[in-house]
């Protein structure tokens, strides 16, 4: 049998000509195929995932996730396997989460972040992609350079730690880190970055996505300069870098302040332009002002509500950040409802019209690509809150979980499966009873809904 060797197609159907299948009529005397069957070639870091719900969209919506993430994993995580296939950064870190609790990237992520490195300036700036196998030059520079793709080289390598308890992709390339967070300092005026493709493909009703409509790029790229500085802090404090641990406090400081000085509206206690994007990232990076967090947050809450029922504007990057600002203050009922319906925007929307893998734009009516994993943030949020599985707090690594699931009407069973470095952990719940499944070396502490409250230690137990 016949199959191409140095190349690879992302496609849904196979058209044949000048040919028949066996069996089939050949009045014209036509070659016969005897059997013709398509190959799913990808990155072969095991899955160690399953999900299912008793609601069918959100168990569809993770296959829609989960399949357009495998068939983009290749040398590297790709935008689009029949198009540019090219390593597009922010996916990395922005679904990181997702990934991780998807497949074992022990090999995979240290390989991609080795890239990023690979392609970093002797500035200090690294590119969108990676390896950067083009370049855009000035008429499209954006895409040359922006906060959210780049800040993948410190943002995932702390996901990695959160889900595997290892902090060496940190430790062996904090100075890339650096020469990162010291090139952003470089370009910022006044600690504001103005430059970025910004929330890119959010959702505004009838249009075509693209550059982002709703957010100011500023807002976005200065808000992922304080993410990053967050996380160097940390990251210096790990090396024991005592000097870079008191620059980047100090610039911290100095760039929130700017922050909130540029976009901060406190008047009405919104921030930029008082979209979703806008309100989310401050919020889920906790630099609100003063006992302002609140009245922030009803702004958010107006938002998602602004069309009277719960639906979403945020495109690539600020999705995740609102589902996380939601679910971290308890509110996934919002979340749940935000998404259970098969509207645009939303995956159930993409379900109904049948796509097999998630689309480029939340409307997949509007054309481009039909599998791009980049909006597949809802899946971090299917693990960690629906099915509940996520660290203890202050923890790394998973060998202290805790498995809060969540229900609500129209939702009565979750069942799970993921991994962490000690073996499988699984979770088949009910609003009443849950069967967990906890790896050798990990405890696990499991709160029902009902209130009941269990502790457990390896093994399988089923809990009433």
């Amino acid at each position: 049998p016949w199959h191409p060797n140095f190349s690879y197609y992302g496609f849904r159907y196979i058209q044949v000509e000048g040919a028949v299948m066996r069996g089939e009529p050949n009045p014209d005397n036509l070659p016969v195929i005897n059997d013709l069957q398509s190959c799913f070639v990808h990155n072969s870091a095991e899955e160690y995932s399953t999900f299912e719900s008793s609601n069918p969209l959100f168990t569809n919506t993770h296959r829609l996730i989960e399949r357009a993430e495998r068939s983009n994993m290749q040398s590297v995580f790709t935008d689009c396997p029949h198009r540019e296939k090219l390593g597009w950064l922010e996916q990395d870190q922005l679904c990181g989460p997702s990934l991780l609790y998807n497949y074992d990237l022990t090999t995979f992520g240290p390989k991609f972040i080795h890239d990023i490195c690979d392609a970093q300036k002797t500035d200090g700036n690294v590119p969108t992609i990676a390896p950067q196998y083009v370049e855009f030059g000035n008429k499209w520079g954006d895409f040359d350079e922006s906060p959210e793709w780049a800040s993948t080289l410190i943002i995932f390598p702390f996901q990695y730690l959160e889900q595997y308890g290892d902090n060496s992709l940190i430790l062996k390339h904090y100075e890339a880190m650096c020469h990162y967070t010291d090139f952003l300092t470089s370009r910022a005026e006044n600690g504001i970055l103005s430059f970025g493709l910004g929330d890119w493909y959010d959702y505004q009703e009838n249009a075509a996505a693209g550059f982002s409509k709703n957010t100011p790029v500023p807002l976005v790229a200065s808000a992922h300069y304080i993410y990053d500085l967050q996380l160097m802090i940390r990251a210096s404090q790990m090396v024991k870098n005592k000097k870079n641990t008191k620059k980047y406090k100090a610039l911290l400081k100095q760039v929130t302040a700017s922050f909130n000085n540029k976009f901060f509206n406190s008047d009405s206690c919104y921030y930029g332009n008082n979209s979703q994007c806008s309100n989310a990232l401050p919020l889920f990076l906790g630099i609100c002002p003063n006992k302002t967090e609140d009245r922030v947050y009803d702004n958010l809450i107006a938002e998602v509500m602004k069309s009277g029922k719960p639906r979403l504007t945020t495109g690539d990057v600020g999705n995740r950040y609102l589902i996380q600002s939601l679910s971290q203050r308890g509110d996934d009922q919002l979340v749940y409802d935000m998404f259970n319906h098969y509207e645009t925007p939303g995956y159930g929307f993409q379900i109904k019209e049948g796509m097999t893998t998630l689309s480029e734009q939340w409307n997949p009516q509007f054309g481009t690509s039909l599998n791009h994993f980049m909006m597949g943030h809802l899946d971090e949020w299917l693990f960690k809150s629906m099915a509940g599985i996520q660290n203890v707090n202050g923890t790394h690594g998973l060998p202290n979980i805790i498995i809060k699931p969540f229900f609500t009407n129209g939702l009565d069973k979750v069942k799970a499966t993921t991994a962490n470095l000690y073996g499988t952990i699984s979770v088949e719940a009910t609003p009443t009873s849950a069967t967990v499944e906890i790896p050798v070396g990990c405890k696990a502490t499991v709160i029902l809904p009902n209130g009941k409250t269990f502790t457990v230690g390896s093994g399988k137990h089923s809990l009433y």
